[in-house]
C-alpha cells in the first residue's frame, strides 16, 4: 500500500507523520512527534521552510556520520593526533554508525558514555577526547561543509586537575643511570629542554646549530603545529655531543636507526630505579617545575615550553611559594609586639612584652 501523501496517521504509532517532496525533488518522510494533527501540520509547516533555507544558504543536511567520518580523515591526514582520533572513532563507530549528522547529540552519546565508564572502567580525561573528536567534526562539517545549519552542545565531563609529576634532582640522576646508553642522551635532553617525546625523537641535525647553542623545531613539528626555537644550555649540548656521528639525518638513534618509541626500555630502567607513577611526558613537567623552583617566571617558562595559553604554566605556580614571602612579611607583628608562649595544656597565651620564658615539651 503506497503512503499517503501530506500528513497522516499510522496504525503503529501514535504520532502523525508526514510525506513531503521539496522543491529540489527529494522526499521527505518521517514522524513529527506530534499527537494533536494541528501540531503536526505547524511541525510540517515550519519543518519544510527550515529545509528551504538550508537549500537558499547551501547546506546540504541528511549527511551520514560515517561519511563525515570519512572526509575528516581524508582533509586532515597530517594532524598530529590522528592516530589518537582514529582510535576514538573506532569506539564511536557502534553507536553513531548509521546516524545523521543533525541526530547527533548528548542523548546518542550517553549510551558511549556509559559503558566506557562504567563497563571499560576508563577516566572522565579518556571519554572527553573522544567527545572532543565528535565535536571537531561536527563544527568542521558546519562551519566548512555546510552539512549541519548548527551544532549541538557536546558536554565534556568533569576531570579531575591535571597532576603534576615530577622527579627530583637524585631521581633523576637513578633514572639516567640504569637507561640503556642509547637513550641516556634522550631523557638528558628532555630534561634540559621540555619537550616532548614526539619532538625530541623527530629532531634533526638540520636544525641544530651547536656553534650557536640554539636548536628550533619547524612548523607542523610540535604539538600545536607551530614552530618553536630552543636556547640550549650546557646538558642539552652534552646530550646532542654524544650523539654526533651516529646518523646523518636524525639525532637520537639506536643500532643506526631512528628511535620511535622507547617505552619498554625506560619502564625496565623505572623498575631499576624504584621510581613508580612516571611517563615520559613527566620529564617535561620535571623541566617545567625545576624551573620554577629555580626562579623562572611563568611568561619566560610559557614562552621556552611553547604552551599558547597562560592556563597551561599555571599548574607549575604553586612550586614556587618563596616568590611570595616578601608579601606575607607585609602583615607580620613588629618586633615590639605581643609575644605567645605555649602553656603547660597546650592552649597558647599571651605574656607580657618584658616576660621571659622557656619552651617546654607538652605531653
Amino acid at each position: 500500500m503506497a503512503r499517503e501523501r501530506g500528513l497522516y496517521r499510522r496504525k503503529d504509532s501514535r504520532y502523525w507523520w508526514i510525506n513531503l517532496v521539496l522543491p529540489d525533488g527529494r522526499r521527505l518522510c518521517q514522524s513529527t512527534r506530534c499527537i494533536h494533527r494541528t501540531d503536526a501540520a505547524a511541525f510540517a509547516v515550519r519543518l519544510k521552510n527550515e529545509l528551504l533555507e538550508d537549500q537558499r544558504q547551501g547546506f546540504q543536511q541528511g549527511h551520514a556520520w560515517q561519511e563525515a567520518v570519512l572526509r575528516y580523515l581524508r582533509e586532515f591526514p597530517d594532524k598530529n593526533s590522528l592516530s589518537d582520533d582514529r582510535d576514538h572513532l573506532r569506539k564511536l563507530d557502534p553507536y553513531l554508525r548509521g546516524r545523521t549528522l543533525e541526530a547527533i547529540d548528548m542523548t546518542v552519546l550517553q549510551p558511549f558514555i556509559v559503558e566506557r565508564t562504567t563497563k571499560d572502567d576508563v577516566a572522565n580525561a579518556t571519554v572527553n577526547r573522544a567527545l572532543e573528536v565528535v565535536r571537531r567534526i561536527l563544527n568542521v562539517a558546519h562551519q566548512e561543509w555546510r552539512w549541519l545549519r548548527g551544532v549541538p552542545r557536546i558536554r565534556m565531563l568533569k576531570e579531575p586537575r591535571r597532576r603534576v609529576r615530577f622527579l627530583r634532582r637524585e631521581e633523576a640522576d637513578r633514572l639516567i643511570e640504569v637507561l640503556p646508553r642509547h637513550l641516556q642522551p634522550v631523557v638528558r635532553f628532555a630534561l634540559a629542554t621540555g619537550c616532548r617525546e614526539g619532538e625530541i625523537l623527530g629532531l634533526e641535525w638540520s636544525r641544530v646549530d651547536l656553534e650557536r647553542g640554539v636548536a628550533w623545531l619547524d612548523h607542523g613539528t610540535t604539538k600545536n603545529g607551530e614552530g618553536r626555537g630552543m636556547p640550549l644550555n650546557a646538558d642539552a649540548r652534552a646530550a646532542l655531543e654524544a650523539c654526533l656521528g651516529q646518523y646523518e639525518r636524525w639525532v637520537f638513534t639506536y643500532a643506526k636507526r631512528r628511535i620511535f618509541k622507547s617505552s619498554s626500555a625506560r619502564d625496565t630502567a623505572k623498575r631499576k630505579a624504584g621510581i613508580r607513577d612516571f611517563r615520559f611526558h613527566d620529564l617535561r613537567h620535571t623541566w617545567a617545575s625545576w624551573h620554577r623552583q629555580n626562579g623562572t617566571s611563568l611568561q619566560k617558562l610559557m614562552e621556552l615550553g611553547g604552551w599558547k595559553t597562560f592556563e597551561m604554566v599555571l599548574r607549575y605556580a604553586h612550586l614556587a611559594p618563596e616568590k611570595l614571602l616578601s608579601v606575607v612579611r607585609r602583615i607580620e607583628r613588629p618586633s615590639s609586639a605581643v609575644p605567645c608562649t605555649p602553656v603547660a595544656d597546650g592552649v597558647v597565651q599571651n605574656v607580657a612584652p618584658n616576660a621571659t620564658f622557656s619552651l617546654r615539651s607538652v605531653h
